[in-house]
């Protein structure tokens, strides 16, 4: 079994690819409430920063979206287990679009809750009280 690099703590960011920058930017900041960062120029490529708590999403523009078929990539996003009810339904209230109800299952003898949802490129999140680790 290897051991992780000490220095490698978290996630800074995740990139995802996005055909339409403005409705990705419309789905995560009017529907999940991420904050618009500044974003450097890189020359023309297209894209945008988003923050999220202590973490960011950025947003990269492609003309196809990649072929993800048979496999089950995703991101997720975390919430505690005493807002996932809550959380849940104001997701709803601000039009997102679950993949169906919650569900239940244990990941290391502790119960989790998630849910999936897609953004308008089909990028699949999912939202879960999995907890953060120390």
């Amino acid at each position: 079994m290897s051991t992780a690099v000490k220095g490698l703590v978290a996630y800074s960011h995740v990139n995802i690819c996005v055909t339409d920058v403005e409705a990705a930017d419309a789905f995560y900041i009017e529907k999940l409430g991420l904050e618009k960062l500044p974003r450097p120029d890189f020359g023309g490529f297209q894209g945008s920063w988003l923050r999220m708590g202590p973490s960011q999403l950025h947003l990269s523009k492609v003309d196809k979206m990649p072929d993800a078929a048979g496999s089950m990539s995703h991101f997720a996003l975390y919430i505690p287990s005493e807002q996932f009810d809550s959380t849940m339904a104001e997701l709803a209230e601000r039009g997102v679009e679950f993949a169906g109800e919650p569900s239940n299952r244990e990941d290391f003898g502790v119960p989790v809750r998630s849910a999936f949802a897609r953004d308008p490129d089909g990028n699949l999140i999912e939202f879960t009280d999995v907890a953060l680790f120390d």
